[in-house]
C-alpha cells in the first residue's frame, strides 16, 4: 500500500489535517529557502547603495574644495608672515637668534638684560618652537618700550609668560621698578621637510 492509498483510506478530517500540515510545511520551507535569503539580499543591497552614495558625496565634496585648499596653501606660502620666522641651518642657531633679538629689544628700551636661559625646544602644528626665559628689572615705561621694540623687529617673537614682582615699599610720585620674568618664543619651519601635498580622492 503506497502513501496515496493510505491517505485515501484515512477519514476526511484526518486527510484535511494532513493537507493543512503539508501546506504549512511548504510555506515554512518557502519562507526559509526563498523569502529570508531574498530579504537579506535586499537589505545588503540597500546598505551598499547608501554607503556608496555617502562615499560619492564625500569624494565630490573633496573635489569641489580641492581648489580652495590649494589656494589657501598657496596664500599661506606667499604670506609675509613666513618671512618673520627664524631661519634654520644658518651660522647662528634659532634659539641663539631669539636670545639676540630679546637682548636687542631690551637694550633699545634702556634695560640691561640678565639671566638668559634657553629652554628645550618643542614642536607643534609643523612649527619648531624655540623658548628663552629671562629676567630683568625695569620700569613700566621701559616694559612698554620693550614690547614696542619687539614689534619693530623683523622676526616674530611671542611672549608666552610674563610675571611681574613689584617692591613692597613704593613712592607715591614715581613708578617703581619691577622685577620681570618672561618666557619668549620664536618659530621656524624645517626647510628640508617637503610641503604636504593636497590629495584629492577621485569620484567614480
Amino acid at each position: 500500500m503506497n502513501a496515496a492509498t493510505r491517505l485515501a483510506a484515512m477519514p476526511l478530517a484526518t486527510r484535511r489535517a494532513v493537507a493543512v500540515l503539508l501546506l504549512v510545511l511548504a510555506l515554512l520551507l518557502a519562507w526559509g529557502a526563498i523569502v529570508l535569503p531574498a530579504r537579506g539580499l535586499f537589505t545588503a543591497q540597500r546598505e551598499w547603495r547608501i554607503d556608496a552614495a555617502r562615499e560619492i558625496a564625500r569624494d565630490r565634496g573633496i573635489v569641489s574644495t580641492a581648489n580652495q585648499l590649494r589656494e589657501a596653501a598657496a596664500s599661506i606660502d606667499a604670506s609675509p608672515l613666513r618671512t618673520r620666522l627664524y631661519e634654520v641651518g644658518g651660522a647662528v642657531a634659532p634659539g641663539d637668534q631669539l636670545e639676540q633679538d630679546l637682548r636687542a629689544a631690551l637694550l633699545a628700551s634702556g634695560v640691561e638684560p640678565t639671566n638668559f636661559k634657553v629652554l628645550p625646544a618643542a614642536m607643534a602644528n609643523g612649527l619648531h618652537i624655540y623658548r628663552v626665559e629671562f629676567s630683568s628689572i625695569m620700569a613700566i615705561d621701559q616694559l612698554r618700550a620693550f614690547f614696542q621694540a619687539l614689534e619693530l623687529q623683523p622676526r616674530h617673537v611671542r611672549i608666552e609668560r610674563l610675571q611681574l614682582d613689584a617692591p613692597s615699599a613704593q613712592h607715591i610720585h614715581e613708578n617703581p621698578r619691577v622685577t620681570v620674568l618672561m618666557e619668549a618664543r620664536g618659530y621656524s619651519v624645517d626647510a628640508a621637510a617637503p610641503a604636504p601635498a593636497v590629495r584629492v580622492a577621485r569620484a567614480n
